[in-house]
């Protein structure tokens, strides 16, 4: 982040404030040569080379103060270049021969370098060439072209790949594009130091950055993309939350001028995870934060100009990603309504129409994402263009039930769930709809846990029931399977947005799953310890005793549940069970 070197406060030093008279820091301190001289050579190896803490081993506090004559003394009577201190700072800590080279001390550098006299091994120890990262990292183009100059063919292609990482950690692109003049790097180095560039700060959470670090940040990208550095490879995904540079950086309000440079240079804008998902696919997928409330150390959310940025250079608003959603369907599940309407300028007039009534590989439309999201005004806008209220996708699923199961990410509490439900309903949704596998809307809620009871809960319950839903009414479900490892993981990096318990029960083998059948409500709240609906659902009637096709109660299944349950809330639960007249 253009950061110069690190060094400790140097006015601690004062006359050696903390020392003893008779140690080797004090001396050098000090600037005695002849105390200096005399302690060195009476010093075993581990005194010479004795960590004060605070600045390092008695070397490095003579390069710190750029006392060449003192790093002669010290060299002389067998201090070790190449040896890292104990007890400092993380900032500090690097070999004597690596603080020369970070401070530009090409004096102090010389010495040392000629002192060691590097041959072929050396050159392979990760103590020697940290040097060059250094250098690289924190120092100026003379001292890297000293190192490569003395060093000759000795130094590694991974230590030439790490100094190139380093320099791009730092910005300094002079430093990087001096390295790739020198010689030729591998292509995992390049892709590594173009992640690297684009590493966040938590510093950018409390301010911008200043025109020289955007400045500096850009041209780091420019350089190493020049160079081939590709932003979609993988070994640049692994520092990017194993995504693409386009989408991580995307994600980032203070990564926005990486985003740009990245674009300019020729990045695909509609670079893609291995889900298929592109940038705007999880611009649109991302909760927005309350306004009111001031967040501090986590990821900003995506901001409007990163939407047009992308649109600017031709990203695609209906790309499917490989469970057919579209960056529309993700905008309904989460974003404003105002984002949608820009996602849909982008497209010829007579294609808005299509683009709003698309259809994933499941069937499902806006509106099943929109209800999903608990987005209120998306809906109503939605059903005010023409989608159909009750529309069905596969296995019977419809917008009211997607209104009422917890999504994935889950961007909406029961407040927002309840409040689209009623929308839905106003609008002629069925509630009673089922689906293939005999899920109700009384099952999707019971996926929603927490442990205490809210009237909001009580009116939504009540109201269901009494449009006329069962409470006991049986359904298959996808439960955890011990015997079978799964192939898949849910809840990754890709976005679902939608029921990931609906996804488990289509493809139970390759989730680790089993289905189960005759499951209740009853049961579904007690596998996803949903305390506050279990005991909603035994008072309008619901069979606590009720037994699915395995013979499982409901206090057995809150019991065997692999979900992360407190040992408070699982003692909760089947107290509640077996006092209304369960078994385990």
């Amino acid at each position: 982040m253009r950061i110069p070197p690190p060094i400790p406060d140097i006015s601690e030093l004062q006359w050696g404030a903390g020392y003893h008279q008779n140690c080797l820091h004090y001396s050098i301190a000090a600037n005695d040569f002849s105390k200096l001289h005399n302690l060195a050579s009476t010093s075993t190896p581990d005194n010479i080379d004795e960590t004060d803490g605070r600045f390092g081993a008695p070397l490095h506090l003579a390069i710190y103060l750029n006392n060449l004559e003192a790093v002669d003394i010290l060299l002389n009577a067998g201090a070790n270049p190449l040896k890292e201190p104990h007890f400092v700072e993380e900032q500090f800590i690097t070999t004597p021969i690596g603080l020369a080279a970070r401070l530009d001390n090409r004096n102090i550098l010389q010495k040392i370098w000629q002192h060691i006299h590097p041959d072929a091994d050396t050159f392979t120890t990760e103590e020697f060439h940290s040097c060059l990262r250094d250098a690289a990292e924190y120092g100026q183009v003379a001292t890297i072209s000293d190192l490569l100059s003395w060093g000759h063919n000795g130094w590694t292609l991974e230590s030439k790949g790490r100094a190139l990482v380093a320099a791009a950690n730092n910005w300094r692109f002079e430093n990087a594009q001096f390295l790739l003049s020198q010689y030729s790097v591998e292509q995992e180095w390049l892709n590594l130091a173009l992640a690297q560039v684009t590493v966040t700060w938590v510093c950018f959470l409390r301010r911008d950055h200043t025109e020289s670090e955007r400045v500096a940040q850009s041209q780091s990208i420019k350089v190493l993309m020049d160079a081939g550095a590709d932003p979609k490879s993988p070994e640049a995904s692994r520092i990017a939350i194993f995504e693409p540079l386009i989408i991580w950086t995307a994600l980032h309000k203070q990564l926005y001028g990486c985003l740009e440079v990245l674009l300019n240079n020729g990045a695909d804008p509609n670079m893609t995870n291995g889900q298929g998902q592109t940038a705007l696919h999880y611009l649109g997928a991302y909760k927005r934060k309350d306004p009111k409330v001031k967040y501090i150390f986590i990821k900003e959310e995506p901001h409007e100009d990163a939407f047009r940025l992308l649109l600017r250079f031709n990203a695609s608003v209906i790309h499917q990603d490989v469970y057919g959603n579209t960056p529309l369907h993700c905008a309904a599940y989460a974003s404003p309504l105002d984002t949608l309407h820009l996602l849909l300028s982008n497209l010829p007039e007579s294609q808005r129409a299509s683009a709003l009534r698309a259809r994933n590989h499941k069937g499902e439309t806006l509106l099943h994402f929109a209800s999903a999201g608990g987005q209120v005004e998306m809906a109503k806008y939605l059903l005010c263009v023409g989608l159909y209220v009750d529309e069905t996708a596969s296995r019977g699923w419809t917008p009211f039930l997607s209104a009422l199961a917890p999504g994935s990410p889950n961007v909406a509490g029961l407040s927002k769930k309840s409040e689209i439900a009623q929308l839905l309903l106003s609008r002629g949704a069925n509630p009673v709809a089922a689906t293939q596998d005999g899920w109700t809307p009384l099952h999707c809620l019971a996926m929603h846990c927490g442990s205490y009871s809210t009237d909001e809960t009580a009116r939504l319950i009540e109201m269901l029931v009494s449009r006329g839903n069962p409470v006991n009414a049986r359904a298959s479900f996808a439960f955890d399977d011990p015997s079978n490892r799964p192939r898949k993981r849910g809840g990754g990096q890709d976005i679902y947005c939608s029921c990931r318990e609906l996804q488990y029960l289509a493809d139970p083998v390759t989730w680790g799953k089993v289905i189960r059948h005759d499951i209740t409500p009853l049961h579904i709240a007690a596998e996803f310890r949903a305390i506050a609906i279990a005991r909603e659902l035994l008072k309008h009637g619901a069979d606590p005793a009720a037994e699915d096709s395995e013979g499982n109660s409901p206090a057995r299944t809150a019991g065997n549940s692999s979900r992360r349950y407190r040992s408070e809330d699982w003692d909760m639960m089947i107290k509640l069970l077996l006092d209304a007249g369960g078994s385990y």
